[in-house]
């Protein structure tokens, strides 16, 4: 079939009406028929190749206002404005925020650097929540170092009440033969002395009992015995007698090698001979003296301002425990070329002695008896 001339429909659709069309397959036919002429329209597929180019989706035309913008684009004014007022809104929210924790981080370290004084000087009071490690355990301030408790010692009543029995007058009567039966017939020498052993041994000084008389003991109960003398050392003014007594009271020595300056004493004795069992206090105010006394230098002297009379030579000087430290033996009341003194008073130191009197006892029964000592003054 030959192609038709382009007149030729513009002829036959003159010539004939055509036909009406009822259905989209009519409509298919007759656009395709307007294309491709009447000769292809009655195939089946040229219809269906064209039917299935008809329905594919078309892309959407582009449609224009006056203004010549494309209806819903992406960049119109409006999604323009719309997008840069969003921009603004994020940029200032994140602004702020920056610059809200910039401010915010300051003042908490302000016033975190503020209250810091205060809560270190406020102990925590709250009870540590339990943690795997073990928990602290709780603070204790340390207890202030105990002092040493003194040294208790026997109050001075209880002591001087202890030694007063073992202290004794020591009396060397004389008979002056110049004049009989006159008031210069009789004289008399007087001292004290202590019990170093309750068989009837007493200390005393040299210079009571070197001059040839009768020897008087007087205990502290008042009782009364003849005495004999032992042995004497004027070169350390010391001696020892004997009466026949026993089971008389003694008393405990001490040692002097450890008596310290301002060390508290008592002295006993019989001042004048007619107070006996008098009791005087004093400290000790001065070590190794030496004193010159009948053509003899006695040294190692204890100094102390204890009164010490006439009549005291020969009695103890104590500590405060009622140890015998010394045996009192002269004062120093005037000399011609330093005149008048007073508190001045001198004992023999005990540990000298007891290397004098235990011996002599020893010598004189027989057999070494120790003179009573403390457990302190052992050691």
């Amino acid at each position: 079939m030959s192609q038709p001339s382009p007149s030729s429909p513009e002829k036959s659709s003159e010539s004939s009406p055509p036909d009406p069309i009822n259905t989209p397959i009519d409509i298919a036919r007759a656009r395709y028929a307007s294309t491709y002429g009447e000769s292809v329209v009655n195939k089946p597929e040229k219809i269906a190749e064209y039917l299935k180019k008809q329905t594919k989706p078309k892309p959407a035309k582009k449609s224009s206002k006056k203004s010549g913008a494309v209806k819903n684009a992406p960049w119109s004014l409006d999604n323009v404005n719309s997008c840069f007022f969003i921009s603004l809104l994020s940029v200032a929210f994140i602004i702020g925020g920056i610059l809200g924790g910039v401010v915010g981080g300051g003042v908490l370290l302000w016033f975190i650097n503020s209250q810091e004084p205060a809560l270190a000087s406020v102990a925590p009071t709250s009870t540590p929540l339990s943690t795997p490690t073990p928990a602290p355990l709780e603070t204790i301030p340390p207890s202030p170092t105990p002092e040493p408790e003194p040294i208790q010692t026997p109050a001075a009543e209880d002591v001087i009440d202890h030694v007063i029995p073992s202290v004794v007058t020591v009396i060397n009567q004389q008979k002056n033969n110049v004049v009989p039966h006159s008031i210069l017939d009789e004289g008399r020498v007087v001292g004290s002395g202590v019990i170093i052993d309750a068989r009837g041994y007493i200390a005393t000084n040299n210079h009571v009992v070197d001059i040839p008389g009768e020897l008087k003991v007087i205990l502290s109960d008042r009782r009364e015995f003849p005495a004999e003398l032992v042995a004497a050392n004027p070169a350390e003014d010391l001696a020892i007698v004997k009466i026949n007594a026993a089971d008389l009271p003694t008393i405990k020595w001490g040692n002097s090698h450890n008596i310290r300056l301002g060390q508290i004493v008592y002295a006993i004795g019989s001042p004048l001979g007619d107070f006996p069992n008098s009791v005087s206090f004093g400290i000790i105010s001065g070590l190794n003296r030496a004193l010159e006394i009948d053509k003899f230098v006695i040294d190692g002297l204890i100094q102390t301002d204890a009164a010490i009379n006439r009549g005291s030579s020969g009695g103890p000087l104590i500590n405060l425990e009622g140890e015998v430290i010394g045996i009192n033996t002269f004062i120093i009341r005037e000399s011609e070329e330093r005149g008048i003194a007073e508190g001045i008073a001198f004992s023999i130191p005990a540990d000298k002695a007891k290397n004098l009197l235990i011996p002599w006892i020893a010598a004189h029964t027989g057999e070494s008896v120790p003179i009573p000592a403390s457990e302190a003054a052992d050691k």
